[in-house]
This record gives C-alpha cells, structure tokens and sequence, in this order.
C-alpha cells in the first residue's frame, strides 16, 4: 500500500509550487526545548490548529483517534467522566503510563494516574504534540508510552470565538473564547458547556427496570494573565476550573467532580542560554455514589475522594556553540489522597489516606557531529517516597493498617540518532528506558464492587521498561508525507490485577511484558481545502514471564 502510493502520487506532487510540508516544524515536546522536528531520534505527531478545526471535536481526545499508535477508549461512549488514552500498546488495566501534559504542566491526577479529558476545552488548544516511546529520560515516571503536550492559545491580539453544536439525545455544546493584548499585559478567557441525555447502552431485549439513561452535564472555565517585561522574557499566571455531574445508567450510580489547576511559569531567552521555570497546584473533589445488586434500588455506600497535588519545574536551555544544545533540569511532584466510603444500609466505614512525592534530575544534549548526523544523548535520575499509608474498614480485624514509608529511585537513559539522508529524507533510531511508581491506588485502595474484593498490594515495585524505535521520514514533492516506525518494548513487573480466588482480585507485579509494533502513516495535501490521510498501527503486546504458567503468551487485557 506504501509503495504503491508513492509511485502513483509522486509523478503528480513533484510538480506542484507551494511548500506545504516541512520536516523542520518546530517542536517542544520531544526534547523540552524548541527546536525542528527533524532534529528528534523519537517520532512526533503534531496536530496543528487547522486540523482541529477541520475536525470540530467535541472533546480533545477525539483528536487522539485519528493518530497512528494511539488508543483511546471511553467505557461509556461520550458520557464518560474520563477516557484512557494509551500509547504503543501500553495500555492494560493500569492508568497512568501515558504522561500528559497542558503546556507543560502535568495533568494526569495523583491518585490513580487518570486524565480527566473534559476538562481540556477544545476552544483553548492550539496544537496537540504526541511522542510516543520510552521517555521517561526527560519526563520521569509515567512516561513509558510517551507524552502529550497539549498546548493552549496565548494571550494574544483582540479576538472572540464562539462556538454552538447541537446533536439527538438533546446534546448540546457551547464554547466562548475571548483575548486581548495591549502594551505588555495580555489576558485571555474561555469558557465551555456540555450537556446530554444520553442513552441506555444496554440492548432493549436485556434492558431490567432499573435501566436509565446515562446522562451527562460538564463546564469548564479558564483564565489567563500574561506580562512581557522585555522581548525575550515573560511571566505567564493560568487558572482553570472544570465541574460536571454523571449517571452511570440507574437512579442510585451517579457521581461529580470539581477540579482547579491554579499554575504560574516564567520564561527568559538569553543569547546562549535560556531559562524557564514553573509552579503549579491542583486540588479537587470526586463523589460518587454507588448502588447494590440485584435490584439496585437503594444508595448502598458514598465515596468522596477529596485529592491534592502540585510541583514545579526549572530548567536551563545552554547553547554553547551552534552545533550543540545541553538542557538540565529539576522536577518536583506531589500529591496526596483521602478516600472515604460511607455505608448507608450496614455500619461500615472505609478510609483511605496516602502520600507520594517524586523528585528529579535531568540532563540532555543534542549535538550535531557532521550536517547530515545529530547525536541525542541523556539521562535523568528519580527518587520518590511514598508516605502516610493508612487503611480504616470496620470489616477487618485490625479496623486499622498504618503502611510504613517507602522509597525508591530510578535512572533512565536515553540515546538517539537522526540520519538527514536529504531534505526529504530522514532516518532515525532511539533507545530509552522508562519506568512507572506504583500509584496511590495500586498502593492503597482497596474496595469492593459487585461480590469482587479489588485489594491493593503496600509491597509492589515499580514497573520499568526498555524501549527500541526504528523509524524514517520521507516528502515527496510539497505534499505528500510518508512515515514508518519499528517499536519493540521490554517491560519488568507490569502491575497487574490477578484473580486469587475466592472473589479477590489483588494487584501483583506480574514477570515480563513484550510489546512490538509497526506504524505506517501518508498524508496527502492536494489543496488547502483538501487534505487526505490514512495510518496503520499494528500491535502486539504479550505476557512474556509470569507466576502463572499458563498466562504466558497471553495478550494483555484491555489492549488491542
């Protein structure tokens, strides 16, 4: 199909005039640092703003799904307070191994590793950069798929939008963008609404009484304050609220969440080195309320989940000559839980309290040996405590469970190198490890839901893993693109729910897990009206090592 197509197009692409693709887009993502795509050993995928808009989604991970080596599911279809994005296979059960970032500033939540995609207002996002693979290099935990960067609008000349789309089911949805820039001050305000009925997803012929429709109802606000002291630097203050209430499809499942993101980031660029740093903060509040079978006709427990979080980065961009750039950085992360499950018909009472805190060091340089080779090399190391771990069920003897403090550190190397074959033409290959800290959840929560006892595991260590990526680039003219790129990952105690019997499902370290892939994409743009695209991802992502002997060779669950 690859070949073809290139034979077909290219006759027709080499005569057109206009420059339409350039392999040097300049790109943050990939090394923390703007710089030409085709200066990256990883893959990047960037969804720029003129694709959103040909697109119009209602929510920013609809934009995920037309990207080659991206899985996205929503349990529930639109109605659904989150949605699990994975990259490259690195899905299962576990949340949290896709780090996602909204300019910079992580949003995947503390306590299970989760992203509450609705809360990203498509009216704010200017472009979307995706690099999948082991990153962990630069980013630390979380990173073993890759790493989303979502980045928003600035504030910047006079403009208003406003957007209303409207579907069956009584679905509506409305945003409202506003900025201004005057002198060195600049603002910019958004805000965004959806509303649902929804449906009954379950099939009319097996639908019981207590069957109603999933309904839904989101907002989200968003304001932003800029001040430019000179040209070259900035200071940038952002606060976002999002809130929205659920059904889960019966009278007594339903739930709501209201979550702040207060964060603050300076920028200064200097003739050789340039500085940025950030501060951030987060909290929120999670309610849910669960009902019982086999008539769930009565609220059975209450668990509120109030969760905290914040960190701050500072990094320093060194350019000592023309040929090499040297970044160092330092992350900080924190976030803490109280989970609290409150019975109404039996006197029983569970509560959930626990603390993490991650630290990293980094250091990369990207150096250009000759004008055709560029050499990208790093390393950082973490180290991260998990603290305060406590377990309060009045159905267990003891009723409480003080878990002691524990500790632990990774270092993830990174090495790459791009082969600029010709202007079309660009060859590349990466190697990195990564790693993931079990998360509060995994550590700590233990629940119970429909005779199935979900129990947590104090003890596990952190999954970690080693990647390889072999990939090429290639234009055709001004408008054709075509890419190829080999994965293979390695992954040591991938953290895995497994059935003990008896009704208990307790997470384990489970041996090894082999992921490997191919992704072929073409892009094709005839106008700037017309723009055609196809991709292709196959994957397979296997238990390769466990206790279980007879799970070896499986697929993973809850990955295609």
């Amino acid at each position: 199909f690859f070949v073809i197509l290139v034979f077909i197009l290219s006759p027709v692409v080499l005569a057109q005039e206009p420059k339409i693709y350039d392999l040097g887009e300049i790109i943050i993502t990939g090394s923390r640092f703007p710089e030409p795509a085709k200066n990256l050993s990883n893959k990047v995928t960037v969804i720029d703003s003129e694709m959103i808009e040909r697109v119009s989604p209602v929510d920013v991970d609809e934009l995920l799904r037309l990207t080659a080596g991206v899985d996205v599911s929503r349990r529930t279809g639109f109605t659904s307070s989150t949605c699990t994005v994975n990259l490259r296979g690195m899905g299962g059960q576990a949340r949290g191994r896709t780090l996602v970032l909204i300019d910079g500033i992580p949003m995947n939540e503390p306590y299970g590793g989760e992203v509450y995609w609705n809360a990203i207002p498509v009216q704010d996002v200017k472009k979307i950069e995706i690099v999948p693979g082991a990153v962990s290099g630069l980013y630390g935990a979380g990173a073993m798929g890759g790493v989303i960067n979502i980045i928003t609008r600035k504030p910047d000349k006079l403009q208003t939008k406003i957007g209303v789309k409207s579907g069956s089911l009584n679905t509506q949805a409305y945003n409202f963008l506003h900025s201004n820039k005057s002198g060195k001050w600049g603002y910019l305000v958004s805000w965004g609404s959806f509303r649902t009925d929804g449906y009954i997803p379950t099939l009319e012929e097996k639908r019981k009484p207590y069957d109603i429709k999933r309904k839904a109802d989101n907002s989200n606000y968003n304001i932003k304050l800029a001040y430019d002291f000179n040209e070259k630097s900035s200071l940038g203050l952002n606060y976002r609220h999002y809130e929205e209430n659920v059904n889960g499809g019966r009278e007594f499942y339903y739930g709501s969440k209201d979550l702040d993101l207060l964060s603050l980031t300076y920028r200064k660029k200097g003739d050789k080195t340039d500085y940025q740093a950030s501060l951030y903060y987060t909290w929120d509040d999670l309610s849910w309320t669960y009902d019982k079978s086999p008539d769930y006709d009565y609220i059975y427990y209450i668990n509120t989940s109030p969760r905290k979080g914040g960190g701050a980065n500072f990094q320093v961009n060194f350019h000592p000559t023309r040929k090499n750039t040297l970044i160092a950085g330092l992350d900080w992360r924190w976030g803490n839980i109280k989970t609290c499950d409150d019975y109404k018909t039996v006197v029983r009472r569970v509560e959930v309290r626990g603390k993490q805190t991650l630290s990293g060091l980094y250091l990369y340089d990207e150096l250009k040996i000759s004008p055709k080779f560029i050499l990208n090399f790093g390393g950082r190391f973490d180290w991260w405590e998990n603290q305060e771990g406590y377990l309060y069920d009045d159905n267990l003897a003891p009723k409480e469970t003080f878990y002691p403090s524990r500790s632990d550190n990774a270092f993830s190397p990174k090495l790459g190198l791009v082969y600029q074959a010709s202007k079309q033409t660009t060859w590349r290959a990466s190697w990195g490890q990564a790693f993931r800290a079990p998360t509060l959840y995994d550590l700590y929560r233990t629940w119970q839901y429909w005779g199935t006892t979900y129990a947590s595991n104090p003890d596990l260590n952190p999954e970690k893993m080693s990647s390889f990526e072999l990939g090429v680039d290639q234009t055709f003219g001004n408008r054709f693109l075509g890419r190829l790129t080999y994965y293979y990952s390695e992954v040591k105690d991938l953290i895995y729910s497994v059935d003990m019997g008896g009704g208990i499902k307790k997470k384990q370290n489970i041996g090894k897990a082999e992921i490997q892939g191919l992704e072929a994409e073409l892009q094709y743009k005839l106008s700037k009206e017309w723009f055609f695209f196809s991709n292709y991802t196959h994957n397979i992502s296997r238990i390769k090592e466990h206790s279980d002997k007879e799970l070896e060779g499986k697929f993973l669950t809850y990955t295609p």
